[in-house]
């Protein structure tokens, strides 16, 4: 049986998920960030998370050779960030983005609900992405409310 693409684009936007924003520095030295929403926790023991990335992405290569990267967990009206890093048109989304230096260096946004500092730990092929796994090393959270993302656009939690 063939899945059409389309199809599997429209199910699985039918499952809510967070939103993040992975950020490393390469060698040049220059920051990098690419939003995610295909995040998830691994392993307590050790602790590892990953997230799955496009193999043909430009920002691809900064992400697989990656030692140390951060996952920027984004808050409620983070949207914009989330579009800024999601582009690739030639702007720094840097450039219009508060961030900080968190362990290993690595870029850490403000605002954002909650950060994981990572180490690599794999990186295994899967299909047209990549399954990228991390060791965490460090990580914090706030009280707020997360980013949502659904059927292609954004949202937000209400406790109940």
């Amino acid at each position: 049986m063939s899945i059409e693409p389309s199809d599997f684009r429209r199910v699985l936007g039918s499952f809510a998920s967070g939103v993040t924003v992975v950020t490393t520095v390469p060698a040049d030295g220059r920051p990098v960030g690419i939003t995610v929403s295909s995040f998830a926790s691994v392993s307590l023991t050790p602790a590892l998370v990953s997230y799955n990335l496009d193999i043909e992405a430009k920002r691809y290569h900064a992400f697989a050779d990656a030692e140390r990267y951060a996952i920027n967990i984004l808050a409620a009206g983070q949207d914009g960030i989330s579009n800024r890093f999601a582009r690739v048109n030639g702007v720094d989304p840097f450039d219009d983005t508060a961030w900080t230096q968190g362990p290993d260096g690595v870029p850490l946004l403000t605002g954002a609900l909650g950060w994981i500092a990572c180490q690599r730990w794999a990186c295994y092929p899967g299909g047209d992405h990549a399954i990228l796994v991390g060791r965490v090393q460090a990580l914090d959270c706030a009280a707020a409310a997360p980013l949502l993302y659904f059927r292609g656009r954004y949202g937000g939690f209400q406790a109940t």
